[in-house]
């Protein structure tokens, strides 16, 4: 069975880079120790395994998201689509919240491999390259989007960054 990936429509494509519009969507968060994953991760998947005040499990989707902030690390589940905000099973662990997300731009630049932070240092700088170019201002922090699981093997794994913009379409 394929895994539900976010929905989105491309606006424009340029190479590994993207504009997209992505429909709304729910996701769960928690706060996270490093890109490597742990304890954030691990709550986030006892929450759809059933972890929550249901017993419900809850199907994965792709991506797997981290906001990139300079002072807490947060990584997210995005819900399946099927569920609204009120019919998600509320978690058992006080560190995860349940957030909805309205449609919004997007800005990506798209890669593979390993994550580190020289990594996501020179994507990022080739996003925000790539928006300055096109004179489009990139909004709020900058999330990545891991779509394997860690077991696969680097030169496989699609991964992106991610920022918000604004256009007029």
């Amino acid at each position: 069975m394929a895994i539900e990936k976010t929905a989105y429509k491309v606006i424009l494509k340029e190479g590994d880079f993207e504009i997209r519009q992505y429909e709304p969507m729910i996701v769960a968060v928690s706060q996270e120790g490093d890109l490597r994953g742990g304890g954030g991760f691990d709550a986030l998947f006892g929450y759809i395994s059933g972890n929550n005040q249901e017993n419900k499990k809850i199907e994965m989707t792709t991506p797997v998201l981290n906001d990139l902030g300079q002072e807490n690390l947060t990584i997210a589940f995005v819900m399946p689509k099927e569920y609204s905000i009120d019919s998600l099973p509320k978690p058992l662990d006080s560190g995860i919240r349940l957030k909805e997300i309205p449609g919004r731009q997007v800005a990506a630049i798209i890669f593979s491999g390993n994550i580190n932070p020289v990594k996501i240092d020179e994507k990022k700088n080739e996003l925000l390259d790539w928006l300055k170019g096109k004179r489009i201002t990139g909004t709020g922090l900058v999330e990545l989007a891991r779509y394997n699981p860690p077991f696969i093997p680097g030169f496989i794994k699609h991964n992106e960054l991610l920022i918000e913009v604004h256009l007029d379409v």
